[in-house]
């Protein structure tokens, strides 16, 4: 890719990126083939489709994809293209078919994806040649993940290792869905997870956020480890000790997990940690206490926030008593969607046990924010006087990012 390398010559370590990282066509078409579609990709959460024939669409650039419970209970995934002329199947985002029917010439597949109607076709046909193709899909705790490439993925028990403590102790797959909300961002998906890599801004653009941590976990863990000077890191992580040794007394993971040499070199950028809120809190919530039940193996609250990311376009956070599922999905050049679902234990009861207002707000008003500024950083980045800006040391995260994105790029599709 010539005008890609050429543009990176021009990229200057320590500073942010050219702007035809952000403006050029050519290089987002890229960024798909190259990088997105070879993640595996949080897609939702199982309790969306609890019932045969229900079905969502996972949206990202030009595909869509079909997530649907057969007759079977089996949950699969296929490509909404029929394989008649091309068509979209399914026009609605969800919903709940006994059949997939074609809009355009009515050629009609099973929950499972095979052909079950195709009129006047020539006598040698086999409709089982002729069922919908099939996307790369794995669960795990409830957790749906998708994977784009059309050759084999990467192996995800292999992938998941890694998280599987973390991810465990919170059990998202004894989980149901509490809530779900949509964040449209007119930005580029850089932009996007740039900004959800780094805390560096977290202090003049989202008080409610910082009024519930304490200052040394916004400063130093607010977008994961490394993303702060090393001796103040240090310093934080020392002053948690307690904490880490109670939480290890009890069973419970705290170790944070970055990732290595190889896999970062082959395109993989996974994470996870487990610090304390900080200042008495209980929970991620407007005044700090719980807001729900306990959730997963939990057997009283310790104040304790779970970061888990599978790659920069999906995480989930977890305290002792819900999870915030994080999805963004990159729609076009200058636009992305940001997808936020909470989940709660599948045994808590709406309006007795938990209130969604309660649950959603930290982070409902962070998105919030967080969308305002992105879109204004979209804004300034398109003029004449943009020029790359020198990163602070609180935002090596960023340079992080960068690394990985190089890396990826770089990588023979």
């Amino acid at each position: 890719m010539k005008e890609f390398n050429n543009l990176l010559e021009n990229y200057s370590e320590g500073k942010t990126l050219p702007q035809e990282f952000y403006t050029n066509e050519s290089i987002f078409s890229e960024e798909m083939k190259r990088i997105y579609h070879h993640q595996w990709l949080l897609a939702d959460h199982v309790t969306r489709i609890p019932n045969p024939g229900d079905y969502f669409l996972f949206n990202a650039g030009k595909e869509s994809i079909i997530v649907i419970r057969g007759k079977d209970s089996q949950v699969r995934a296929f490509y909404n293209v029929c394989t008649h002329r091309g068509s979209r199947v399914c026009l609605e985002d969800e919903g709940s078919k006994n059949l997939l029917v074609c809009p355009y010439h009515a050629w009609s597949y099973s929950n499972e994806g095979k052909l079950q109607a195709a009129r006047f076709m020539p006598d040698d046909f086999n409709k089982e040649d002729w069922g919908l193709r099939p996307c790369h899909i794995k669960i795990y705790q409830g957790l749906i993940f998708l994977n784009l490439s059309i050759t084999e993925p990467i192996n995800f028990e292999e992938f998941i290792k890694p998280l599987q403590p973390m991810l465990e102790m919170h059990q998202p797959g004894k989980a149901k869905i509490a809530l779900r909300k949509k964040y449209p961002t007119a930005a580029n998906f850089k932009l996007v997870i740039e900004n959800f890599t780094e805390c560096y801004h977290c202090g003049p653009s989202h008080p409610e956020l910082c009024a519930i941590h304490e200052k040394d976990w916004v400063y130093t863990m607010g977008g994961g480890q490394g993303t702060a000077p090393e001796k103040d890191t240090k310093e934080y992580l020392e002053k948690i000790k307690p904490w880490i040794a109670d939480c290890k007394q009890r069973g419970l993971p705290t170790d944070t997990y970055l990732e290595e040499e190889g896999p970062f070199k082959q395109g993989i950028n996974r994470y996870a940690d487990r610090t304390p809120i900080g200042n008495g809190h209980l929970s991620q919530t407007k005044d700090g206490k719980p807001a729900s039940t306990l959730m997963g193996k939990f057997d009283k609250f310790d104040g304790g926030l779970t970061q888990v990311s599978f790659n920069p376009f999906g995480c989930c956070y977890f305290t002792n008593d819900f999870g915030i599922m994080f999805s963004f999905k990159p729609k076009s050049l200058n636009e992305t969607e940001v997808e936020l679902i909470w989940i709660v234990d599948e045994n808590a009861q709406e309006g007795i046990d938990y209130k969604t207002e309660d649950i959603a707000y930290i982070w409902d008003v962070t998105t919030v924010a967080d969308t305002r500024i992105i879109e204004n950083n979209q804004d300034g980045l398109l003029s004449q006087a943009y020029s790359p800006g020198v990163l602070s040391r609180n935002e090596s995260g960023i340079t992080y990012l960068y690394n990985w994105y190089f890396n990826s790029m770089r990588l023979s599709r």
